[in-house]
């Protein structure tokens, strides 16, 4: 099986290709199919983030540049630079379509970025404009009252603009504070209660910004600083991006000191602790405070000068087990000592204890930083960026820290200095940027490590290739940096003792076949220990080599029938076919930490029929996987889905869609893993210019006679969906 995978893929990379950033082609209308895209593995978790959030924003097509329009899904640089080129022609895109006329973009290609993408009216009707977006989902089950997303945007005069994002939410524990009796942290708990993670005002003369609130930033290739989710960010970012989980959320997030927990608590044992509910809206922590920039600045006839600046205040939340207490615990990093254990987090009873949650408002934090471009002329650009940031926390007597495995870097302050550059050459774009971050992480050596990260693309037209190259050392990584880097993890970072190389491909060759090719190669330089840190054990020895490549085929020949098909393979460990442990993350066996070295295979079928153009469509979509699991010692376990999807538009102003899932986890053992059967059905009415309201029924039945399964309540699982879109 392991052959003919890789036999399977090579097929693809030797077939026809088109070019695309992502990993598939997406077409979608909402945040709801980006989600569903990545339920189904056709895109990446950081992919729904980073579609997510242009789809809340839009890129400007008369005013967006080369870096803002590249992130848009199925453009090349070639088509950017050919949508530059018109736009500079012209003065002004009024309608998307000139585009496609000009020969710019083709029409599918149009299809792809047309919910990415905004025209702001020249000479706008109104004085005041803008959209708002409210959603909120029930459960039956639900015993406390449903969370809620409010947002919206506003466009006034003078170049204002304003927006807020706002999130009710249920199981979200409260601030924890200093409990004096058990020496240990307080929390009120849940309940329901509003939160404003995202406000902002902006004012944006000419080549000026101003923010003051809520913002993201990034610059370069990520390397150095980057909170935004964009592929290649360049400057300030306004967003209102979320989350939400598919699955129901347990009632019980308590635990007791050997009693019974109060029935009021939500964990009666009889009633409530196996009770499922609506899980909470989650949301990305931005910046909070004020932002500016001042771009293109003239320098003579050719040079220009761009700068950018800001400064944070912002409460962060935590998950509870990233915390330990340094009044006691000498090393996070020793496992054996108790004394390192995350502080217990009490409710106002001093008995009840909190388990598996986050915690609200758990830190402050204060970061700034700056970034400067200078432009010598159009074909080189460099950039110089910096930052710096302090965590305090507020609970004394507790001396509290962040634990290894946190993002954030034990031992108080942290930042990092790079510096990038950028050249091009018709076809050919080169970028560069190196980073030392700096913080007081346990077994850091000088206080943070280095990261190099080159990347090069050859864009000539229907083609994309990027072939980039990455080192991090054993002390880099920081919270608020994206490079391209593994899924593997090591003490809260991606972006940490790797050495990489990534190859991308891809292009239409004809009219009727599209592909897609991603290599990703990396080892880590150096070994990674585990365990007491005065007796090191270690997890993964150096030099272990590790491989992911992803393919697909699309046939488009036909207008009414549309099938594809892409494999995906994972090598954890290429020296290595030894069946019985785990395909990702880490595992704990007899006390030690070994870095997982399996292996997974996924081969996926899509067919689209469309019979009536506009009107009618349907979807069916297969895949069938192969992976390690430490449970079998002498094959892989083998997983199913299958989905099925109906679309319907019969006039204008209505929509409808039908879906159905069956995922069946370990076909050879139903006790095992999971095995259900989901389905939804969509309504949606569209009036005016820009309006939708669209409710949605789900049905979630569990299938696996598994002992969690057979406690569970409800099942089936009944949902119910409300989501309604304005704009003016």
């Amino acid at each position: 099986m392991r052959f003919s995978a890789f036999v399977l893929t090579a097929c693809l990379v030797a077939g026809s290709a088109r070019a695309a950033i992502y990993e598939n082609s997406i077409t979608v209308d909402s945040e709801e199919d980006i989600f569903e895209a990545e339920q189904r593995g056709d895109i990446s978790s950081d992919t729904a983030e980073t579609l997510i959030e242009i789809i809340g924003e839009g890129v400007d097509l008369n005013n967006g540049d080369r870096e803002e329009l590249y992130d848009l899904p199925g453009i090349t640089y070639a088509d950017v630079d050919a949508i530059l080129e018109y736009r500079k022609g012209k003065g002004r895109i009024d309608d998307p379509a000139e585009l496609v006329g000009a020969g710019a973009l083709t029409a599918e290609q149009l299809l792809q970025i047309a919910p990415f993408i905004r025209i702001d009216a020249a000479r706008p009707v109104l004085p005041v404009s803008g959209k708002m977006h409210l959603v909120s989902r029930f459960t039956t089950t639900d015993n406390v009252p449903p969370p809620a997303m409010l947002s919206a945007r506003l466009k006034g005069p003078l170049n204002l603009s304003a927006g807020f994002m706002m999130f009710t939410t249920r199981r979200r524990a409260d601030t924890p504070t200093y409990d004096a009796v058990n020496d240990a942290l307080t929390s009120k708990g849940f309940f329901y209660q509003p939160h404003l993670p995202r406000v902002f005002v902006q004012w944006k003369p000419g080549k000026a910004r101003l923010v003051v609130g809520t913002f993201t930033i990034g610059f370069a290739e990520r390397l150095t600083l980057d909170n935004t989710r964009r592929i290649t960010p360049q400057g300030i970012y306004l967003v209102d991006d979320y989350t939400r989980s598919q699955d129901l959320t347990q009632t019980c997030k308590l635990s007791s000191s050997g009693f019974e927990l109060d029935p009021s608590s939500g964990c009666d044992p009889t009633t409530e602790k196996n009770l499922y509910i609506t899980p909470d809206y989650r949301w990305r922590d931005s910046f909070r405070g004020v932002a500016g920039s001042i771009e293109n600045l003239k320098l003579g006839e050719e040079a220009s000068l761009s700068v950018y600046g800001f400064l944070s205040y912002q409460q962060r939340p935590i998950y509870q087990y990233q915390l330990y207490d340094r009044r006691f615990c000498p090393d996070p990093r020793d496992d054996d000592d108790t004394f390192c254990k995350s502080p217990n987090v009490y409710l106002p009873d001093g008995a009840t204890r909190l388990a598996f949650s986050t915690l609200t408002n758990a830190f402050d934090e204060l970061t700034g930083g700056g970034h400067v471009t200078f432009k010598p002329n159009y074909r080189w650009t460099f950039g110089v960026t910096s930052y710096a940031a302090m965590p305090f926390f507020r609970q004394s007597p507790l001396e509290l820290d962040f634990q290894e495995y946190s993002r954030y870097p034990t031992g108080g302050a942290f930042g990092a200095v790079g510096v990038d550059a950028h050249t091009s050459f018709k076809e050919f774009n080169f970028f560069l940027e190196a980073t030392h971050n700096f913080d007081g992480r346990f077994g850091s050596g000088a206080k943070g490590g280095y990261g190099v990260e080159q990347r090069t693309t050859f864009s000539p037209r229907q083609h994309e290739f990027e072939f980039s190259l990455r080192f991090y050392d054993d002390g880099f990584g920081t919270p608020y940096s994206r490079p391209i880097a593994s899924p593997d993890m090591l003490e809260g970072q991606r972006a940490r003792n790797e050495a990489g190389a990534r190859f991308r491909w891809s292009a239409k060759l004809s009219r009727d076949w599209q592909t897609r090719v991603t290599a990703n190669l990396w080892m880590n330089p150096w070994p990674t220990y585990g365990g007491d840190p005065m007796a090191p054990q270690i997890a993964s020895p150096a030099g272990v080599a590790n491989l992911w490549l992803l393919g697909r085929v699309d046939f488009t020949g036909w207008w009414f029938f549309q099938p594809a098909l892409w494999v995906d393979v994972r090598n954890k460990n290429l020296a290595s076919s030894v069946h019985g442990t785990c395909s990702s993350g880490y595992l704990l066996t007899e006390g030690d930490t070994f870095l997982c070295g399996g292996d997974f295979y996924k081969v996926s079928l899509r067919l689209e029929a469309i019979p009536i153009r506009r009107k009618l469509s349907a979807i069916v979509q297969t895949a069938f996987t192969w992976r390690d699991d430490v449970r079998y010692k002498d094959r892989f376990r083998n997983d199913v889905q299958v989905w099925v999807e109906l679309r319907a538009q019969p006039v204008d102003f209505l929509q409808f869609r039908v879906r159905s899932k069956y995922l069946y986890e370990d076909i050879s053992d139903n006790t095992y893993k999971e095995q259900s059967l989901w389905s939804f059905v969509e309504g949606a009415w569209i009036f005016g210019k820009g309006n939708r309201l669209a409710l949605r029924y789900d049905i979630y039945q569990w299938l696996d006679v598994r002992a969690t399964t057979a406690n569970r309540v409800p099942n089936p699982e009944h949902r119910l969906q409300v989501d309604f879109r304005a704009a003016f």
